[in-house]
């Protein structure tokens, strides 16, 4: 019996098919073996981001201290030192950059702690929109000073989810949640109530999820003051402009 023949052209592309799988393997398992690696560099290049911010919000709260010295100073010697700090006090504190403490309400945020079989676990969860929920009630309720877990919540806050964290001022928070707000409790409670999400949450959410939240008047609450920048990106003085 003759051997089968086989024309150069199969050959060429049984070889050439050959190659391929062969490329695909090695590149497969190439990436198979960096994965962790590149994983473990960018978990060291997230921890170091994250250091380098806290730094800068330090070096940025001794800045600010120094800057008011020198405006005192300033208001000082051209003989207006009482009238202006007075003026600044009352800005910073409306500004959110200082500390203030006072009568309020207090609320606590926190998951469900039993997810049954075949549920949403998502479902059981806090999530950025409720967080930022509570905090657009307690201001439409009169609150005048706000921050969660010791963020303050000034204008320019972000309030978004970031995997199984919540970004507050770019800061990553993890359940529980509270949330301190400054004003009259029972406004805020009745704002709250209200709310219709707010609503939901305290009520049919808690039930039926087990939903960790409550509401606590409180005598007398610190709110931290706002650590980050305000330093406008993209707006300048309109009186300024040529």
């Amino acid at each position: 019996m003759d051997r089968p023949k086989y024309s150069p052209s199969l050959v060429i592309t049984v070889a050439v098919l050959g190659f391929i799988v062969a490329l695909a393997f090695n590149t497969a398992r190439g990436m198979a073996e960096v994965r962790p690696e590149r994983a473990s560099n960018l978990a060291d290049v997230v921890r170091d981001l994250e250091l380098q911010r806290v730094n800068l919000q330090d070096r940025l709260g001794e800045l600010r201290t120094r800057m008011d010295a020198y405006d005192s100073q300033a208001a000082l010697d051209a003989g207006v030192n009482d009238s202006y700090t007075r003026e600044l006090e009352s800005v910073r504190e409306a500004a959110g950059l200082v500390a203030v403490s006072g009568p309020g309400l207090r609320v606590m945020l926190g998951d469900g702690t039993d997810v049954p079989a075949g549920s949403d676990p998502n479902d059981y969860l806090i999530h950025d929109t409720d967080i930022a929920t509570f905090v657009n009630a307690l201001f439409a309720g009169g609150a005048t000073a706000i921050d969660v877990n010791g963020e303050r919540v000034v204008a320019t806050t972000p309030i978004r989810c970031a995997g199984t964290t919540i970004l507050v001022n770019s800061v990553r928070l993890g359940a529980p949640y509270t949330i301190n707000a400054i004003g009259d409790a029972q406004e805020m409670k009745r704002a709250l109530d209200l709310d219709h999400n707010a609503e939901l949450i305290l009520g049919a959410y808690r039930a039926q999820y087990g939903l960790q939240v409550s509401t606590t008047p409180v005598q007398e609450l610190s709110v931290a003051p706002f650590k980050g920048s305000m330093r406008p990106v993209y707006a300048t003085s309109a009186g300024g402009a040529s």
